[in-house]
C-alpha cells in the first residue's frame, strides 16, 4: 500500500487493509518512493506449533526508515490492538537498532495462532525495490559471520595495497602512489559505508553521517580518480585535458559540499549525471592514454573499464531502470574488487619505466651516446686520478689521443649515417687494444682518448699506436667496401708534467693539430719541456 503523504498510522493502515485496499507485493518491482511517500507491507508470518525466534531482515543497506509494527497482544486480551514497533534505518543511529547488523534487522517471536498481522513501513530517498527474508536466529547469525568475513578480508587487502603503494612512492620516488593510496582509501570507506559497515562500526551513534556518507565519500572517490587520472596525463602535450580533469575533480567537490550543507534531497538529482559523466571520462581519457603509451595504458583502461561495468548497474537502479539484484546492489564492490590491483600494477608499470628513464639519461651523462665509450666528464675524472697517482709513481701510466682524420671525407662521400657508423667502427677499435682497468672516452670535441694503466715503456706504446692505426685501414663488415678509417695519434707517456687534465688534452691536441698537415705521418709522442734548474750560489 502506497502512503503519498507518509502520515497514515498503523492503525489506519490495518483499517485499509482489512478493507481490501491493498495488493499482493512484487519483490521485483521497483517502488516509487521518494519525496515523502511511504510504503506498507502486510506480512504473512509462517504458522508455527510454538513460540519461534526468528529474524526479519531487509537486505538493502542505507534504507532511510524501516519501522515493524509487531501486535502487542493476541486479540480478546488485555492489550489487544495495541502495537510493538521497532524502528531501524537510517533516520536514527545504529547502535538503536534492534539488531546492530549491516542493513536493518528485526528479532520476532512469532506466536502459535497469531490472528493479527504484521506491517512493514519503509521510506527512501529513490525509487527501490523492497524485498525481505525471514530466517531462524542460528542461520541468520551464520550468514552474518559469513558476511562480516568477508568484508574483513576485503579490509586487510585494501590496508595492505595502502602500505604497499606507501612504501612504493618512497622507494620509487614517485608521489602518485600516495594519490592511489589515497583514492584506495577513500573508496574503500565509501564501499563499507555502501555495505553498513561502516555504520555498524567506525560511525554507529551518527545517524545523519550514516545516512550522507554512502553519498559522499562515493563523491570524493569519483573525484578523487579524477585526480589521479590527472596525475597520470599531466605531464602530456594535451594540456587542456588535465584542465578538463580537475574542473570534473571540482565539480564533484562543490557537490560534495552541497550535500553537506543541504543533505540529500536537494543534491540527489545531481548524483547520476555526474557519476555518468565521470565514467565517460574515466574511459575516454584511459582509452587516450592506452594509445599514447601501450604499455601501461592497457591496464589503467582494464581498470577503469571494470570500474564502469561495475559501477552502471547500481546508477541505472538508482535511475529505476533495473530491479535490485546482485549486480545493482554490489556491482560497484565487484567491479572496484579488480580496478584496485588492475590499478595498483599499471602503476608499478609506470614507475619502473620512470625509473629506467631516469636510469638512461643518468647514464648518458656518463657514456657518449654514439660511441658507447666513456663521456668527457668521465674522461676528465679518470685522468685527474691518474695525475694523482702519477704523484706517488712518475712512471706510471700513459695516455693517447685518437683523431679520425678523413671524417669530414666520409660524411661528405657517404653521407651522415655512414659517417656515425665509422666513428662508432673506430671506437671498437680503440676498445679492443684497451685491457682490464683502461678506459676509453671520447672529448666533446669528437677525438677519442685512451688511457693505459700499468708501466709501458716507449716501444710498447708505439706498438700500440701502429695496432690501432692498422684496425683503422682494415675493412669492417660495416662499413662499405674500400673505406677505410685514417686514425691519427698524439701520445703522451709518463711522466706528463702537466698542471691538470685539461691542459694534458690540450697539448695531445696541438700535437694532432700539426699532424694535420702532414700526410705520412701518423703518430707522434709528446715532448714535455724540460722543468727548469735552480743554480747555486
Amino acid at each position: 500500500m502506497l502512503d503519498p503523504s507518509g502520515t497514515l498510522t498503523v492503525d489506519q493502515v490495518h483499517a485499509r487493509f482489512e478493507a481490501g485496499e491493498g495488493r499482493v507485493a512484487n519483490a521485483g518491482e521497483i517502488m516509487p518512493t521518494g519525496g515523502g511517500l511511504a510504503l506498507w507491507y502486510r506480512l504473512k508470518l509462517p504458522a508455527v506449533s510454538s513460540p519461534t525466534p526468528l529474524v526479519l531482515t531487509v537486505p538493502h543497506a542505507g534504507m532511510n526508515s524501516v519501522d515493524l509494527y509487531r501486535p502487542a497482544a493476541q486479540a480478546g486480551s488485555a492489550g489487544a490492538g495495541q502495537w510493538q514497533l521497532q524502528r531501524s534505518g537510517n533516520q536514527i543511529p545504529v547502535a538503536a537498532w534492534p539488531v546492530r547488523h549491516l542493513h536493518p534487522a528485526f528479532e520476532l517471536l512469532v506466536q502459535p495462532h497469531e490472528s493479527q498481522p504484521s506491517y512493514l513501513r519503509v521510506m527512501h530517498n529513490y525509487p527501490i525495490n523492497v524485498y525481505w527474508t525471514l530466517s531462524d536466529a542460528n542461520g541468520f547469525h551464520e550468514q552474518s559471520k559469513q558476511w562480516h568475513l568477508l568484508l574483513g578480508v576485503y579490509i586487510g587487502l585494501v590496508l595492505f595495497i595502502v602500505l604497499i603503494s606507501s612504501l612504493q612512492a618512497v622507494s620509487w620516488r614517485d608521489p602518485i602512489h600516495l594519490w592511489y593510496a589515497g583514492y584506495v582509501l577513500v573508496m574503500a570507506v565509501g564501499q563499507l559505508s555502501l555495505t553498513g559497515l561502516g555504520g555498524e562500526y567506525l560511525w554507529p551513534d551518527h545517524a545523519w553521517w550514516n545516512d550522507l556518507a554512502p553519498a559522499v565519500l562515493t563523491l570524493v572517490a569519483a573525484a578523487w580518480l579524477h585526480l589521479l587520472l590527472r596525475q597520470l596525463v599531466v605531464d602530456r602535450n594535451m594540456f587542456w585535458l588535465p584542465r578538463g580533469l580537475l574542473a570534473m575533480a571540482a565539480l564533484g567537490g562543490a557537490i560534495v559540499v552541497d550535500l553537506l550543507a543541504l543533505g540529500r534531497r536537494p543534491s540527489y538529482p545531481l548524483l547520476a549525471p555526474y557519476y555518468l559523466a565521470s565514467l565517460a571520462t574515466y574511459l575516454g581519457v584511459a582509452g587516450w592514454y592506452a594509445w599514447r603509451r601501450p604499455r601501461v595504458g592497457v591496464w589503467v583502461l582494464a581498470a577503469m573499464a571494470c570500474l564502469v561495468v561495475g559501477a552502471i548497474f547500481p546508477i541505472l537502479r538508482t535511475l529505476s531502470l533495473l530491479p535490485l539484484s546482485l549486480a545493482t546492489q554490489y556491482g560497484e564492490q565487484i567491479g572496484a574488487a579488480f580496478e584496485i590491483p588492475l590499478l595498483l600494477i599499471a602503476l608499478y608499470l609506470r614507475s619502473r619505466e620512470r625509473r629506467d628513464n631516469r636510469a638512461r639519461v643518468g647514464a648518458l651523462t656518463r657514456v657518449d651516446p654514439l660511441s658507447g665509450v666513456a663521456s668527457h666528464g668521465v674522461l676528465l675524472q679518470r685522468l685527474e686520478q691518474l695525475l694523482l697517482r702519477q704523484q706517488r709513481d712518475p712512471d706510471l701510466g700513459a695516455v693517447l689521443r685518437i683523431r679520425l682524420s678523413n671524417a669530414n671525407e666520409i660524411r661528405q662521400e657517404y653521407g651522415m649515417e655512414i659517417a656515425q657508423n665509422a666513428v662508432v667502427h673506430a671506437g671498437a677499435c680503440i676498445t679492443s687494444v684497451a685491457h682490464e682497468g683502461d678506459t676509453v672516452g671520447r672529448h666533446r670535441d669528437g677525438d677519442f682518448v685512451l688511457i693505459l694503466q700499468g708501466h709501458l715503456t716507449h716501444q710498447q706504446l708505439a706498438d700500440i699506436g701502429q695496432r690501432l692505426i692498422v684496425r683503422g685501414l682494415a675493412e669492417s663488415p660495416g662499413l662499405p667496401p674500400n673505406m677505410v678509417l685514417k686514425l691519427k695519434l698524439a701520445v703522451a707517456e709518463a711522466p706528463f708534467r702537466a698542471s691538470d687534465a685539461t691542459f694534458l688534452l690540450e697539448s695531445l691536441g696541438r700535437v694532432l693539430g700539426e699532424l694535420a698537415g702532414r700526410s705520412g705521418t701518423a703518430l707522434r709522442f709528446v715532448s714535455w719541456p724540460r722543468p727548469r734548474t735552480g743554480s747555486l750560489v
